[in-house]
This record gives C-alpha cells, sequence and structure tokens, in this order.
C-alpha cells in the first residue's frame, strides 16, 4: 500500500525472507498475508512483481503451501498474467508457479476450467528457450490423468508440442 516504490520492493524482498522458512510461511499463510502478495502481482514496478511470483514459488515449496494457493483460486490468477505480463523474466516465474501449483491435488478441477491451453500453446511458439520449455512441462502436468490428455488433445496442442522435438535447445527437446 505504501506510496513509494523503494518502500514497496524493499518489503516484497523481506516477504521473500520470511517465505524462505516453515515459520515463515506458516505464518504468511495463517495470517492471510497470501492474498496480499497476490495483489503485488499487479505492481507498477518489474521487481516487485518478481518478488511476489518468487514468494509465492517458496510457499509452494510445501503441499500447505500449494494447497492454501490453489485453495485461494491463485491459479485462474496465474493463467491470466500468461496473457497481461510483458516481461519475460516475470513470465517464467509465472510458469514455474504454475508447475509447481499444477501438482496440488485440486488443480487439475481449477486449470481445466480457465484459458490455460490457449495461453499455455501460445507460449509453446516464444522465442525465449526457457518460456517454450516451461509452457511444455505445464501442458505435461496438465495432461498427467485422462481428462487432462483429452483437453489437450482437443485444444490442439500437441501438433506444437510435436514442433518442439525438432527445437533447436536440447531443454527444450527434452
Amino acid at each position: 500500500e505504501e506510496e513509494d516504490a523503494v518502500i514497496r520492493e524493499l518489503a516484497s524482498r523481506a516477504v521473500i525472507k520470511v517465505a524462505g522458512t516453515k515459520m515463515g510461511r506458516e505464518i504468511l499463510i495463517e495470517e492471510d498475508i497470501v492474498p496480499r502478495i497476490r495483489e503485488l502481482f499487479n505492481d507498477p514496478e518489474v521487481q516487485i512483481r518478481a518478488n511476489a511470483y518468487k514468494a509465492m514459488i517458496k510457499i509452494a515449496e510445501f503441499t500447505y503451501g500449494v494447497d492454501e494457493i490453489i485453495r485461494l483460486m491463485i491459479l485462474p490468477v496465474l493463467v491470466d498474467k500468461l496473457v497481461e505480463e510483458k516481461n519475460e523474466d516475470i513470465l517464467i516465474l509465472i510458469l514455474t508457479l504454475l508447475k509447481i501449483l499444477n501438482e496440488g491435488e485440486q488443480a487439475p478441477h481449477i486449470i481445466q476450467n480457465t484459458e490455460v491451453f490457449g495461453r499455455l500453446n501460445d507460449h509453446l511458439k516464444s522465442f525465449h528457450f526457457k518460456i517454450r520449455e516451461l509452457a511444455a512441462m505445464n501442458l505435461g502436468s496438465i495432461s498427467y490423468n485422462s481428462l487432462g490428455k483429452e483437453t489437450t488433445i482437443e485444444n490442439g496442442s500437441i501438433p506444437p508440442l510435436c514442433e518442439m522435438l525438432t527445437d533447436s535447445v536440447t531443454d527444450v527437446r527434452t
């Protein structure tokens, strides 16, 4: 809420540190700080947005955090950010967080009801190899069950994934 971007950035950095400990993660969850971190996804300052995603990634390092982030319906917000966010470094953080959250027990029920397939399909064609790689990994996570496989096929994700088999970057091909 602070007007001064420097103070907001320092505070967001402190949240990353807090999220890096078990007790810190518990406090962030129990004191309902996670929704406040989510609000930072919209900050005009790139570094503050990046710090918000880094904090969420730290919170999601354990099942307790994954479940809480999913319960707070942050998955659909992340899917929307795949279009809204233009900074490639932050897109990588979003895709990384999505990949972690897609492993959550409730994730398939939520992610299937978003525009995730179209957004990930678009990122399969990114110039940035890490974005292509993470988009493919997310599609793999989503399609681990039969519903995910069917939806992945229906949304046209297989042809661009097949094209990636000839990508010039080894990490993207694997």
